[in-house]
């Protein structure tokens, strides 16, 4: 056929392909011709009953047929590939353009040629890019219908669309979009079907799946085995499409791919051990599971939700609202989930804050650009050490600034008043950011949004204003600003460190594979030197003796030396009744070494602790060195200041404290 006689009718080409149908290929294509499409390509999958001859003739007699002959059978997969890579090459010599319609039919009959013209016309009112029929499935039983419905709700996950019948091979689409899906397209026996309605659609194409049409011929060749391989090739199709469609060819490679599945399977991993522990053990855990645990018992005991914990930091702890999101959720949550509400309630604020990023940086959305903002060693310090409302700050400032730049400012006020209440200084330094991320973009100051953010603070000014009095900031105020804005930077880089990748994306695009493996290495290095033992550690009780024993006195101020890590068994002690001379935070606790005796009984009084519990593991471990308060607490017993009044087959001691501070610390107390 010459190619004055194919571009005469290459507004419409239809593929046939055919694997031993020799009985009733003929058929169809003469239904094909007479029903006007006479340009005609046939792909002969190595068919062994005498298709291939019966092609062969029907082709020297028809001006507009083609044929295409595979040495062996390889699939409809391969088959249709061959007859696409045919059609893109007809496309770069100008032969057909990028409008010409490309029409699969199957060469067993079961597609009605008569629905074809109402089929293309649809697509052009539509403006569609491709159209798949979708089947009348009335004449099959229900395991088909049921699979079907299966496979089509996977498909429409992956493709990111609603389907109706995804699995239909009887399908139009336009040259263009096609050559281009064949970018992303592989094929395996059948699954050039679901593959194409993933790869087109996350490519952006419109596809229209809701014509039906009968199908008159009732064969399936579709199996369990096929089923599972569509759902892998889908899945596939997917991935590969969102690594690979704003990268450059050159640039696409399966290592790269692998590397960043790898990263984001760890940090999956990593998320679904968090998510195993009821309650999981960090640095900064015990402060979101006790807070929890007050509100929810407040809530049921119908005291509403009291300002102060009187079981801490004698009374002094606030509550909330700083913290209100995500405490109050959780505690909600509690009577139904238990502790493990606020195990959920960080790999959620995890989730949530990559959702975020992906929304205030679009660019972020691809699995290698997301895989290189996960190799941020703080991110996972964050979690392993359970910066539970830090997360949900910094959460909530992405969705606010994603918001503010679409125009919908009052979603943005919402969230950022949000991002405030769960914790002001990280969620204000993370709307500081992700707004200066803004100018930076639109080079111009967001002066229509800066009502909303004045709107925002003003509905979170009440956990402001309890964050500012927290006891814990008397001891940071001690620290002068250097180390509170090293800290403030750590923790803010989960968010500046994607918007550097979105500023350097043509970078990290084209080297994200060096970047990936040494990123790798310093994540790695980092995770193994610091507290990689966290995520496989289990709650324990900490003071069973001395609990199951009936000592706590809820008239007693105990101090509590316990490890950091292990300071579960605080919020232990507080489930018993127990009133703490101490908050959670290390600098409440304080943790440290005295000068002498005098000095000791002063901090004590200070503190306001009346009994002193030591944890049998602080007892035991190398750590303990750094302090020698119990060496203290020996000295003053040996002075007859303090008894000791409990030692528990767990190891716990009971020091309780009998003389009154020394005259020289009692204006301190009283301060």
């Amino acid at each position: 056929m010459t190619s004055a006689g194919l571009a005469s009718t290459a507004a419409r080409v239809v593929v046939v392909p055919v694997y031993n149908e020799r009985e009733s290929v003929r058929n169809v294509l003469g239904q094909i011709e007479r029903a006007g499409f006479p340009s005609i390509l046939v792909v002969d999958d190595g068919s062994t009953d005498g298709s291939a001859e019966v092609l062969d003739a029907w082709a020297a007699s028809s001006p507009g047929g083609r044929v295409i002959h595979l040495p062996h059978n390889q699939g409809k997969s391969a088959a249709l590939r061959a007859a696409w890579e045919r059609l893109r090459a007809d496309l770069g010599r100008g032969v057909l353009d990028a409008s010409t319609i490309v029409i699969n039919v199957d060469a067993d009959g079961q597609h009605d040629l008569a629905y074809l013209d109402a089929l293309i016309a649809r697509m052009d009112d539509a403006g569609a890019d491709a159209m798949i029929a979708r089947r009348d499935f009335s004449y099959h039983g229900w395991y088909k219908r049921l699979g079907n419905i299966v496979m089509t709700a996977l498909g429409g996950l992956f493709a990111g669309k609603r389907m109706y019948d995804i699995e239909s091979g009887y399908r139009i689409m336009r040259l263009g979009p096609l050559v281009h899906a064949l970018e992303f397209y592989r094929g395996h026996r059948y699954s050039e079907c679901v593959e194409f309605a993933v790869v087109s659609q996350r490519l952006g194409y419109r596809v229209d799946n809701e014509f039906t049409v009968r199908v008159p011929v009732l064969r399936t060749n579709t199996r369990l085995a096929d089923a599972a391989s569509h759902v892998l090739r889908m899945a596939l199709a997917w991935y590969r499409v969102v690594c690979w469609r704003d990268l450059p060819k050159a640039h696409r490679s399966w290592l790269g791919a692998g590397l960043a599945a790898a990263v984001l399977l760890a940090f999956a991993g990593f998320l679904a051990i968090v998510l195993s522990h009821t309650v999981y053990i960090g640095n900064d855990s015990a402060q979101s599971y006790g807070h929890v645990w007050f509100i929810e018992h407040s809530l049921r005991a119908g005291h509403g939700i009291p300002l102060h914990m009187p079981n801490l930091d004698n009374g002094r702890a606030l509550t909330l609202p700083y913290g209100a999101i995500p405490w109050l959720p959780a505690a909600l949550a509690r009577p139904l989930l238990g502790d493990w509400a606020v195990t959920a309630s960080m790999v959620l604020g995890a989730l949530l804050l990559l959702y975020g990023i992906t929304k205030w940086l679009p660019k972020t959305a691809s699995p290698l650009v997301m895989a290189v903002i996960l190799l941020n060693w703080q991110l996972w310090n964050s979690i392993l050490q359970f910066q539970l409302p830090t997360i949900w700050a910094l959460a909530l400032a992405a969705l606010a600034t994603a918001e503010f730049d679409r125009g919908r400012h009052a979603r943005g006020a919402a969230l950022a008043a949000g991002a405030l209440i769960a914790h002001p200084l990280m969620g204000g330094a993370g709307l500081a950011l992700a707004h200066l991320a803004s100018i930076e973009t639109t080079r111009r100051l967001p002066w229509r949004r800066a009502p909303w953010l004045l709107l925002a603070a003003l509905a979170a000014a009440p956990a402001i204003g309890a964050f500012l009095q927290i006891p814990a900031i008397d001891h940071v105020s001690r620290w002068g600003w250097i180390t509170p804005a090293r800290i403030t930077l750590q923790r803010t880089s989960m968010l500046w460190w994607p918007w550097l990748c979105s500023l350097g994306i043509v970078w990290v695009r084209r080297f994200h594979i060096p970047v990936m493996l040494a990123g790798g290495v310093l994540l790695t290095r980092n995770f193994t030197g610091s507290n990689p033992y966290n995520a496989l550690w289990v709650s324990l009780p900490r003071f069973p003796d001395y609990i199951e024993a009936g000592r706590v006195d809820p008239r007693a101020r105990y101090r509590v030396l316990t490890m950091s890590d292990q300071e579960d068994g605080m919020v232990q002690l507080m489930r018993a009744g127990a009133v703490l001379a101490q908050d959670f935070f290390d600098e409440s606790v304080e943790r440290r070494s005295f000068g002498n005796t005098e000095e000791y009984r002063c901090f004590l009084a200070r503190k306001g602790a009346d009994r002193v519990l030591v944890q049998g593991e602080w007892l035991r471990h190398p750590l303990r060195d750094t302090s020698n308060e119990v060496e203290y607490l020996d000295r003053i017993v040996g002075e007859g200041h303090a008894t000791v009044t409990y030692r528990g087959a767990a190891g716990t001691l009971e020091y309780t404290i009998q003389s009154p501070p020394p005259e020289s610390c009692v204006a301190g107390r009283a301060r």
